[in-house]
């Protein structure tokens, strides 16, 4: 991994930016659906416009990360966070299932436009070997941003309505560019990118980075398909509150994030891919744990283990990636490993759709076991890489 200079500074300045921008983002995204509803939209219609965002990232992660250290300039970095907040505003005049589609999958290809440089940032600013303690900070300020904004924007709705999510939203990402743009670009180091095109592609199919990439698919479709149904599960067999079910969504989320953040310097020591394995066992033990439950505090206590899996795999899975990539193709690496995370956010409820419907809603939590134990099967046949040569990278 490349060391960039700049320190806690840059740091900092990487963490208001995530916090922000996915506090904005969490402020329109969970009064969309009042949003649909208010103009006469159905259900499924809400379904397909979400679905057209989530293709919006995919299609664009990998091309943002290929951009990504040419990005280091105020006026690029500037001119896209513009964009991303007239394509927020923009949402607020869409009032057809059309228009509101076509401008959330704008949406989506815009606001990931910084993820993959400021996920390489993170693993990096703070030197080497600290990959997994760099993204588990990070990890920390995505989700406290994701969660503030959760919580403040029903309050805003009620409020003003849909514009006020719109504006406050648009204002706080508005904000959360400034850091971004402030950091002083000419003394940060960013490797010398490869021009995208085949040479650069070509260059991730290593067999390490396949192999986490795949991995990451299977690892977001448990986590997803899981904690989509936790809600509906705690009401339906142990007849839980609505309260309750925040408990238990919350008790997810916390339990990741923390996770990320405790053990970020343990897999750092251990090596990625030789710690990988332990992340995939703990959500199947959580998904089995949630399967054979017979009360709310076991369930919760189940929800608790697999978020341990899941806060562990959040920062061993990137670095595993990027271990063997040379760092001028580290930044398409990180946006295309992006894409493969946002392919298991769609196979995931997929997946939950159809287990619900041909086999039952229970039976979810052992097909998320049997997938978790496909993943370490995959990592145990998987050829141990040779060491690297003295031109190659090695995180681990």
């Amino acid at each position: 991994m490349a060391f960039v200079p700049g320190g806690k500074g840059v740091l900092f300045r990487v963490y208001l930016a995530t916090l922000g921008t996915w506090a904005a983002y969490a402020l329109i995204v969970v009064v969309l659906p009042f949003r649909f509803q208010q103009l006469g939209l159905s259900v499924e219609e809400y379904g397909a416009a979400l679905a057209v965002y989530a293709l919006g990232t995919l299609a664009t992660e990998g091309l943002w990360g290929s951009f990504a250290f040419r990005m280091g300039s105020a006026r690029f970095l500037g001119g896209l966070g513009a964009l991303t907040a007239v394509s927020m505003l923009a949402l607020g005049f869409a009032r057809s299932f059309v228009s509101l589609t076509i401008v959330l999958g704008l949406y989506g290809m815009l606001v990931v436009y910084s993820t993959p440089l400021i996920r390489w940032l993170g693993m990096n600013v703070s030197g080497p070997g600290k990959a997994g303690q760099g993204l588990g900070r990070l990890g920390l300020f995505f989700g406290v941003g994701l969660s503030a904004g959760t919580a403040v924007g029903p309050l805003l709705y009620l409020i003003g309505g849909f514009w006020m999510n719109l504006y406050v939203g648009t204002a706080v990402f508005a904000i959360s560019t400034i850091p971004l743009v402030s950091i002083p670009w000419d003394s940060v180091s960013l490797p010398q990118a490869q021009r995208p095109g085949q040479g650069s592609l070509r260059a991730l199919l290593e067999r390490q980075f396949v192999l986490a990439a795949t991995l990451v698919v299977f690892y977001f479709m448990v986590y997803t398909s899981v904690t989509n149904f936790l809600q509906y599960y705690s009401i339906s067999l142990f007849h839980g509150t609505v309260e309750e079910t925040g408990y238990v969504i919350g008790a997810a989320r916390a339990g990741a994030l923390l996770t990320g953040l405790a053990v970020g310097s343990t897999i750092d020591r251990w090596g990625a891919r030789r710690a990988a394995p332990a992340g995939f066992l703990l959500l199947i033990v959580g998904a089995l744990g949630t399967w054979i439950s017979s009360s709310y505090i076991e369930m919760i206590l189940a929800t608790l283990i697999l978020a341990t899996g899941a806060g562990w795999l959040s920062v061993t899975l990137l670095p595993m990636a990027l271990a063997r990539i040379l760092p001028a193709n580290q930044g398409t690496a990180v946006g295309v490993f992006g894409s493969f995370e946002d392919l298991g956010l769609i196979l995931g409820p997929l997946l939950l759709g159809v287990v619900y419907v041909t086999l039952g809603p229970r039976d979810l939590f052992p097909v998320a076991a049997a997938l978790a134990f496909i993943a370490v099967l995959i990592i145990l046949a998987a050829p141990i890489p040779r060491p690297a040569g003295p031109s190659e990278p090695n995180i681990e």
